[in-house]
């Protein structure tokens, strides 16, 4: 019976002595100890909720009233995102590994977390109007994601080191930087640049040509920003109905969506 009190007192002051001892809730989540409860949020709020987030975009990259917020950036910010999706699947699966693995993965997830909570800030104002429709929800998630990446780069970077050199994690640091920024840059603008040619050689070409470049854009059409506004502009100027079907049904290849629709909204 003593040892059982005793051992009961053990715990009583283990638990008490707990918080005091740096195991707050915060430095458990960067801690190298990994949970299965944290390894559940990661899954669900790194990979299942941005993806949710971009098929269910009520105002950002689609829809909107009188139009996305940020159509402009829809490239970079998909780009980016599939990047940042990649870079958390593979370190979840292998963790820590070689070095430079370690830096590039810490590197590029950091910068996702940034990335993520710059996002969320500059989507507050309307994801707290969006609460009383009831999608406000998800302006909050790139909070919770930010989170997930930072953790997760932290923990990549607190790796262990064969070189402890401080300009070989420099360099390592900067291509990884190079990297994550640079590469959906790169890959935007030519995407960019392969969409506006299709685009004119639609507006201005004859039938074939115009339906070929419409079906050349289908694996793009994620893509398709304000790129598409040009096809809009040339349907409202054109008084030839054969001309106006045929862009009507190129926008509605490019973009899954009645053009006719899209101007009834960008004018209410």
């Amino acid at each position: 019976m003593r040892t059982m009190m005793g051992s009961l007192n053990f715990i009583e002051r283990d638990s008490i002595l707990r918080p005091v001892t740096g195991t707050g809730f915060w430095r458990r989540q960067f801690a190298a100890e990994v949970t299965t409860s944290q390894l559940g949020f990661d899954l669900v709020f790194g990979i299942i909720g941005p993806i949710m987030c971009f098929v269910f975009d009520p105002i950002v990259f689609r829809g909107g009233f009188g139009g996305p917020l940020a159509a402009e950036y829809k490239s970079y910010v998909y780009l980016f995102s599939g990047l940042q999706l990649t870079l958390l699947s593979f370190w979840l699966l292998a963790r820590s590994g070689f070095q430079f693995w370690n830096e590039l993965a810490g590197t590029g997830l950091f910068l996702g977390g940034l990335f993520c909570f710059v996002v969320g800030v500059v989507l507050l104002p309307f994801s707290l109007m969006g609460l009383i429709l009831g999608i406000g929800i998800f302006g909050f998630t790139p909070f919770l994601t930010g989170i997930v990446y930072a953790r997760n780069g932290v923990r990549a970077l607190r790796s262990p080191r064969t070189d402890t050199s401080i300009s070989t994690r420099a360099m390592i640091v900067s291509l990884g930087s190079l990297f994550v920024i640079g590469a959906p840059l790169l890959l935007g603008f030519v995407i960019h640049l392969a969409v506006e040619n299709s685009v004119d050689e639609i507006i201005n070409g004859d039938v074939p040509h115009a339906s070929t470049a419409a079906q050349r854009m289908w694996p793009l059409k994620y893509f398709v920003g304000i790129e598409s506004n040009k096809i809009v502009t040339a349907y409202e100027q054109t008084s030839d109905p054969a001309r106006k079907q045929l862009l009507k049904s190129c926008y509605q290849e490019i973009t899954g969506e009645d053009i006719d629709e899209h101007i009834r909204i960008m004018h209410d």
